[in-house]
């Protein structure tokens, strides 16, 4: 009989027959024991934001064929499964590893503070080293099983042994050299921090080796610019360009594009990139070349992209992508991340920036996103085939199902939430933004079906996401909202509100009663504490709970813009998620409804456009699908050990990594709230749960009497009977 320990049931038997007891026991597959595993290797694949109807969808229609024989032949989530609160990134993936919630495993938000911080202006991003809580990565390598982990958000901060991807690392700006000026394009990409160059063209000289051009257009010159944003490990690097007509004909048709470093003295034959347009390069930065510093001689590189070029030059424009290089780490070689970063093309993925900027087209920004595969794809073979070929448990993520809903999804309906119009959707280019996606959605499962290729055909998958999306398309300037309250200011000679994410007032004179830290549609409210004398926490926060709730938009009358407010207090249960933690969570929570979302606020207006077209964060439990919103995450599950049948419902995601690791027969991660799903397995009704509840010393009290939340901050009350109630019914729910 399989035995799965979980917390505080039949605590009176055990009062009554023991008498002493230890602390409480670590969760329901924290400390599963099986005699037998279901499922030998598996597959935990997550892509970023993909919703389940629209992953139905594309399934049905033939294009995402991995899923739909996953579906098939497995099991999937009624509308797929609920995720933890706020649903957006930073919450979502920690909650699929750890099998908890935030208020547990401590990622409250993309962005956060901690009370306790020495200095109010601090905060707390995702991809620091954050995590209060076990993972199933660490779990399954304490139980001896290989593992191995590409691009699954927060894996590099797990400290594993096994070959890890997550994310990439940047050493410059990004952005164009273009020809004429556009002053709209120049204010955009001014108001991003992105590069915008105007060449100034003059006659090709002092060039060697250069290819044959026709006499009828003489060739022309000019100089990009990438200026570094990490001087100390890469320097600002100066290109020469060079621009010719290839066709001999007399005929002037400027049709080609040479890219030089400034340090070959114009030698053409050291091109780094040879461009017509529409091309894009990959241009590698190696040995010499490469970084510097603590870096020096390692490779990074860069992509351009000749976006346009005029035959006589009226017109002109080449984009190029920030620096960057692969993050990867594995026990097995200290030179790993060089060692891939060597073997295959440059590691990139969307960049919002430039599009919203308006400095680039749409299907350049597609184009970009679309070679996250250039790299992950070759990297996951090597890992699985050479590095390490006998992995048990792979851990894949893809990244652009979410990058292109942010960008797209709103251009795809004519309506939001309550029929609220949409302005922006055009029945003309319908297929045009659906087509976006459903490149996005496909990249997805082309990644999942690698990952199975590799593993194997007895691999059991688990194919989740960690949010939902809506269409959005307005932003709500959080900071106003509170320096209009007189809450919140910068100081200063002219004081306005604070647009920088998650940060005080640091003028002259400046007001910080409050502060908002905001990802998505969930904006954190923190009241500062230090409040000047005679002001308390409780005027405050009733303050920033009038604000909100009096928010309204003057271009939406009657229109609903806030879905929910909540005191900190009041997170412990949201839409099923335990969010609150002592000292992360904010003191009050707002949550916006579609289309509105905090990100991308214009400084000084209340509510404005938002520059893109999709959104997380909202509640988990938000679904209107004739209005284009679902904000539940997808779940299938196919393989050795899953029973086939049809959907299921009440999936959670904190219920994945305990199943997982039950099917593997390995202790789950040690902190998991969430139940084994038994219902999807083949082992149904074999196995009975037996709770067992430990607690020492027990005389009325616990001890310690107080704790802290976290490595700074307050201390907690946590003496006493009454103390256990909560996780009394809590675990009695289970």
């Amino acid at each position: 009989m399989a035995v799965k320990k979980n917390v505080f049931s039949l605590l009176i038997v055990i009062v009554l027959i023991a008498g002493m007891f230890t602390a409480p026991a670590a969760n329901a597959a924290g400390t599963a024991s099986q005699p037998t595993h279901l499922a030998s290797k598996a597959i935990f694949f997550a892509a970023d934001g993909m919703r389940p109807d629209l992953m139905e969808k594309f399934a049905a229609q033939g294009d995402m064929p991995t899923y739909a024989d996953l579906m098939a032949n497995g099991v999937r989530g009624n509308n797929g499964m609920i995720q933890a609160f706020p649903p957006n990134t930073g919450v979502g993936w920690y909650t699929l590893t750890t099998g908890t919630y935030p208020g547990e495993h401590g990622s409250t938000n993309n962005t956060f503070f901690r009370t306790g911080e020495s200095n109010f202006n601090n905060r707390t991003t995702l991809g620091a080293s954050i995590l209060q809580a076990d993972t199933l990565h660490q779990a399954a390598e304490r139980a001896g099983k290989k593992v191995a982990s590409v691009e699954w958000v927060g894996a590099r901060t797990h400290g594993l042994n096994g070959p890890v991807i997550d994310f990439r690392n940047f050493f410059s700006t990004r952005g164009v050299l273009t020809y004429p000026l556009n002053a709209t394009e120049q204010a955009g990409a001014a108001a991003f921090g992105i590069s915008y160059q105007v060449a100034a063209f003059a006659a090709a000289a002092g060039w060697s080796n250069t290819p044959a051009s026709d006499p009828a257009a003489p060739p022309q010159q000019a100089q990009l610019t990438v200026a570094t944003t990490f001087a100390a490990q890469n320097p600002t690097r100066v290109y020469d360009v060079y621009i010719y007509d290839s066709i001999v004909d007399g005929a002037t048709a400027y049709d080609r594009l040479l890219l030089v470093r400034s340090g070959v003295a114009k030698d053409a034959s050291l091109a780094a990139a040879n461009l017509a347009a529409g091309d894009w390069a990959d241009i590698r930065l190696v040995g010499a070349d490469g970084l510097i510093g603590d870096r020096a001689g390692q490779t990074a590189g860069f992509y351009v992209k000749l976006v346009s070029l005029a035959g006589d030059l009226s017109t002109f424009k080449l984009y190029f992508t920030s620096v960057s290089r692969a993050i990867a780490t594995c026990a097995c070689d200290p030179n790993f991340e060089s060692t891939l970063v060597d073997m295959f093309p440059t590691s990139t993925a969307a960049d919002f920036a430039p599009l919203e900027a308006g400095i680039v087209d749409e299907e350049t920004y597609v184009e970009q996103g679309l070679k996250w595969a250039d790299f992950h794809f070759p990297a996951l073979q090597y890992i699985l085939t050479v590095v390490q070929p006998d992995t048990d448990l792979l851990f894949l993520g893809n990244p652009v199902t979410d990058e292109f809903s942010h960008q797209f999804l709103a251009l795809t309906g004519p309506t939001s939430v309550n029929g609220v119009p949409n302005p922006y959707f055009d029945p003309n280019k319908l297929s045009r933004y659906e087509g976006f996606i459903l490149e996005a959605y496909a990249e997805a499962d082309e990644t999942l079906a690698l990952g199975r290729e590799l593993m194997g055909s007895d691999a059991t998958v688990f194919a989740s996401s960690d949010h939902g999306f809506a269409v959005q398309w307005l932003a709500v300037n959080a900071p106003r909202v509170l320096f209009d309250s007189g809450l919140q200011n910068t100081g200063g000679a002219t004081p306005t509100e604070q647009i920088s994410n998650c940060r005080a007032g640091t003028g002259a004179g400046a007001i910080n009663l409050a502060k908002a830290c905001w990802a998505g549609a969930t904006a954190q409210i923190y009241v500062n504490t230090t409040l000047p004398a005679g002001t308390t926490y409780s005027q405050v926060r009733a303050a920033v709970v009038a604000a909100f709730q009096n928010l309204s938009d003057p271009a939406n009358p009657g229109g609903k813009v806030v879905s929910r407010i909540m005191l900190k207090e009041e997170l412990r249960n949201v839409d099923g998620s335990d969010s609150l933690h002592p000292n992360r969570s904010g003191d009050v929570v707002v949550v916006l409804e579609p289309p509105y979302q905090f990100d991308a606020a214009t400084p000084g207006q209340t509510i404005a456009f938002s520059q893109f077209f999709g959104q997380h964060g909202y509640l988990p439990d938000l679904v209107d699908l004739a209005n284009n919103v679902n904000m539940h995450a997808t779940f299938v599950a196919a393989g050795p050990g899953i029973r086939k049948q049809g959907s299921v419902s009440g999936v959670r995601a904190v219920d994945l990594a305990p199943t997982l690791a039950f099917l593997m027969g390995i202790p789950g991660p040690q902190n998991a709230r969430g139940k084994i799903l038994y219902n999807l397995t083949t082992g149904q009704g074999k196995y009975k749960e037996l709770t067992i509840l430990q607690i020492s010393d027990y005389h009325g009290q616990l001890v310690p009497l107080s704790e802290a939340a976290d490595t700074l901050g307050p201390t907690f009350a946590i003496g006493g009977s009454a103390f256990l109630k909560p996780w009394f019914d809590t675990y009695r729910a289970e």
